[in-house]
């Protein structure tokens, strides 16, 4: 059994209760089983320079069936103008696949 985690990235300057609330966004919306937020240090090249700054990571878990609206709902809302929205099937015991499947509406 498999589901599909995205990953996107916020900007730090976000306050955690204003990252919880745009991500719980998407658990209202129905696309998400799960979402869950980490503070990481980005190093990426932007603009012709080097960066290196905090940001907020973004991992959701959702069923394959809803991953191009979920893309389509985390591009309408995203802050940044190039944002970070990468995905892949991940493995998973038969019981979570079935749970995420049945915590998306």
């Amino acid at each position: 059994m498999s589901v599909v985690k995205v990953t996107t990235t916020l900007p730090i300057s976000w306050k955690e209760f204003e990252v919880g609330e745009w991500a719980h966004t998407f658990l209202t919306e129905g696309v998400v089983a799960c979402v869950q937020i980490d503070k990481i240090r980005s190093m990426y090249y932007w603009e012709s320079r080097a960066n290196s700054e905090e940001e907020w990571r973004i991992s959701i878990t959702t069923d394959i069936s809803i991953l191009t609206q979920l893309i389509q709902s985390i591009e309408s809302v995203h802050p940044y103008d190039t944002p970070q929205i990468i995905w892949s099937a991940v493995n998973s015991n038969e019981n979570y696949s079935k749970w995420v499947k049945e915590a998306i509406k």
